[in-house]
Formats: structure tokens, C-alpha cells, sequence
């Protein structure tokens, strides 16, 4: 996904990694992967931010950490990282909720939706979750589904 390469820069520009050392992709990786129930959050309340607010959002969060960092008041990395992230959306939420119901972001949509007139697909929080929500089984499940169904097609046609 887009997201997930953006979101990977954010964290390797906007946070010290000198204490990672060999094990800095993994742990940016990491860093990722405890944003997302964030972002799943937001979309639960029903704050479906933009792809902009959105990234402003994340932006702002990973800034306010990497300068804690640089002011010497981050000891242990992991532990400040996660609960700043956990707490974001609940100690924002006013904020938040102003930013996503801004009339502005509304009509905009309306706007746009218009001028495209082609069926709008699932949110950037949306995708978000829906990936988050699917298990090892449920892919497998899928992939032997796809793998029935070409196997059918191959039989059928060497029928014809």
C-alpha cells in the first residue's frame, strides 16, 4: 500500500533511530504496525479524515515524539512510543472530531464525487481496518477459493 511506504518515511525522517542500530527497518516496521489501531480508532468514532488531515494528523503525533527524543526526555523508546500513539486520539478528540465534521472537508467530498461520478471505493481507515480484521485463514480460505475456481476454468476449458 501507498500508506504503508509513506507512513515508513514519516517514521525513518521524523524519529531518531540511533538507538535501533542493524535493527532499524524492523523497528520502523514496528512503529507502523502500532499506528494502525490509531488510525482504526478514528475510524470507529466516525472521524473519517482526509488522506491530508489524516497524514497532518500522523505528522504532528511522530513530530511531538521525535522532539521529546531530541530533548533527552525519551529513556525508553518503546514504551513512550506506545502509549503516545494509544493516547493520541483520546487526548486530541476534540481537535479531532472538529477537524473530521469541518464543513469545508464535506462539500469538498461532494465536489469531487460529482466530478468523478464513479462509485467512491473504501477510505484510506477503512482499508486500514479491513486489513487489520483478516486472519491467516481467511486469506487461505480466499486463496484456495481463487486456486478452485481456476482449476475449473482449465477444466472447462479443455472440455471445448
Amino acid at each position: 500500500m501507498k500508506f504503508d511506504t509513506w507512513l515508513r518515511k514519516e517514521l525513518a525522517a521524523r524519529l531518531d533511530w540511533a538507538w535501533a542500530g542493524a535493527m532499524k527497518e524492523r523497528r520502523i516496521e514496528q512503529c507502523r504496525m502500532q499506528i494502525e489501531p490509531m488510525i482504526v480508532d478514528l475510524w470507529k468514532r466516525g472521524w473519517m479524515l482526509d488522506g491530508k488531515r489524516l497524514s497532518d494528523r500522523i505528522k504532528g503525533m511522530l513530530d511531538a515524539i521525535g522532539k521529546a527524543q531530541r530533548d533527552g526526555k525519551v529513556r525508553d523508546f518503546w514504551p513512550y512510543f506506545k502509549a503516545s500513539v494509544e493516547r493520541y486520539v483520546g487526548l486530541n478528540a476534540e481537535e479531532i472530531r472538529e477537524d473530521a465534521m469541518d464543513a469545508g472537508a464535506a462539500v469538498s467530498d461532494v465536489f469531487n464525487q460529482l466530478l468523478r461520478r464513479v462509485p467512491q471505493g473504501p477510505s484510506l481507515p477503512e482499508l486500514v481496518a479491513q486489513r487489520r480484521s483478516e486472519t491467516l485463514r481467511e486469506k487461505a480460505n480466499r486463496l484456495a477459493r481463487q486456486k478452485g475456481r481456476k482449476m475449473a476454468e482449465k477444466a472447462q476449458m479443455r472440455l471445448l
